[in-house]
């Protein structure tokens, strides 16, 4: 099973399918937050480590056009996705999510926005809030970009981690990749709260449940 699974990435991996397949579901991810584009990131970059394919830094342009695209078009759209955010379930992973963008716009949107880019359920909710707020567009570009190049090399250097660590079992290679990945997502996460809680902390600022 494990070596049909590889032949079938490997078929893929090999050509240049694999550019265009990789900005679909990087760029539909900032629309439709359904599978993490991280698992993209992390696959050609192991593949790429492994078996010397996809290039390694082809993948990481198309992943910063597709991703900037994106968030710019869900931005765009801000407005008229609010709905979407008025029946997110309470007490879901989407809620949290959303709780954590409104908490952290309040302290400073540009900084938000770097670290939602690491965050899968942040940072759909923040491009849609931002967009319907009529948050300045440049400044939404400057920091989204500066976000996605960040997490772009991140998630590729992962991958290409796990690749190089276990190059003869490609599959194993992805596995580890993609743990790496929820580790160091995490730790972004809970780094972040540390620092804005110590920062708020010594400013006198409560924050309201």
């Amino acid at each position: 099973m494990t070596d049909v699974l590889t032949t079938a990435i490997e078929s893929v991996m090999g050509t240049l399918w694999i550019y265009p397949i990789a900005a679909f579901f990087i760029f539909f991810d900032c629309l439709a937050p359904v599978m993490p584009s991280e698992v993209i990131l992390n696959l050609t970059g192991a593949w790429s480590a492994a078996r010397g394919a996809p290039d390694l830094y082809a993948i990481f342009g198309v992943a910063v056009m597709a991703a900037v695209a994106g968030d710019n078009v869900c931005y765009l759209l801000g407005t008229r996705l609010m709905p979407f955010i008025r029946r997110v379930p309470p007490n879901s992973k989407a809620a949290d999510g959303l709780s954590w963008v409104r908490r952290n716009m309040r302290r400073g949107a540009g900084a938000a926005i770097l670290v939602a880019r690491f965050i899968p359920s942040a940072r759909f909710f923040m491009t849609i809030l931002l967009g319907s707020m009529r948050y300045p567009w440049p400044l939404f570009f400057f920091f989204d970009t500066l976000g996605v190049i960040l997490w772009a090399i991140q998630g590729l250097a992962i991958g290409y981690a796990g690749g190089a660590l276990l190059s003869e079992y490609p599959i194993l290679a992805l596995g580890l990749s993609i743990a790496m990945a929820l580790v160091v997502g995490w730790v972004v996460q809970k780094l972040q709260l540390w620092i804005t809680d110590r920062l708020d902390t010594r400013r006198g600022y409560a924050e309201t449940p």
